[in-house]
């Protein structure tokens, strides 16, 4: 009996090594489109319970989900203010040396976006797996009000060339009733073989982490 028991700890912690060794990094909040984290609100229609939050959308080669993981908004929406800092916070499974990452607003559920905030290279970089990492967004004085989405993008610095993505549903307030966002549109990269392909890039400088791409982002214009 005792024997069975040992056993059967040992298959569940194996178990759980294995769930944490294949993640890598989530949105924990403002709650991400279809999270099974406690506190975030269930599926809306259309939508499903996505246990693959922290699973990568896409490589170099493939595209394997959309932007936001799943296309259906959420109903239930966050609340946050037009020219304040949005606190969001990420389950690191494998932080893979760091990289890029962006985010970006939209208005029409993803047709377009803004971004509001680029941090290059060392995005995550020397994250341990199971820590919880925060950043503070800010959200423009000049967002208008009303619904829209927070996407995060991140390209890994080490390992396969993958993009991984979350998005949150969120209402703006505060902002003007109607008005214009704008700004430049986000890099799409290693998501699938027509896109910008970034290469691994580490800790030296040397290696070439194509931040000219990023230089070459478009100027958008969102009329709300």
């Amino acid at each position: 009996m005792l024997l069975s028991v040992l056993m059967w700890y040992i298959i569940s912690y194996s178990g759980i090594l294995t769930i944490v060794s294949q993640a890598h990094v989530g949105l924990l909040r403002p709650c991400a489109r279809g999270s099974p984290q406690a506190g975030c609100p269930a599926p809306s229609k259309g939508q499903r319970i996505d246990y693959d939050l922290s699973a990568p959308i896409g490589t170099s080669s493939s595209r394997d989900a959309p932007l936001c993981r799943q296309s259906t908004p959420s109903t239930t929406r966050t609340i946050v203010k037009a020219g304040h800092p949005l606190e969001t916070t990420y389950l690191i499974g494998a932080a893979h040396g760091g990289g890029h990452c962006q985010w970006a607003l939209s208005y029409d559920n993803g047709e377009n976006w803004v971004v509001i905030k680029t941090i290059y290279r060392n995005c995550l970089k020397g994250l341990r797996t199971g820590q919880h990492y925060s950043i503070s967004i800010p959200i423009p004085k000049s967002a208008p009000s009303g619904k829209a989405t927070l996407m995060w993008l991140w390209n890994n610095a080490l390992g396969v060339r993958e993009l991984y993505s979350n998005c949150a549903d969120i209402e703006i307030h505060g902002g003007p009733k109607t008005g214009k966002l704008s700004g430049i549109a986000p890099l799409i990269a290693n998501y699938g073989s027509g896109s910008v392909k970034i290469g691994e890039f580490g800790a030296d400088p040397r290696h070439d982490d194509r931040r000219a791409a990023f230089t070459k982002r478009k100027a958008i214009t969102i009329t709300v």
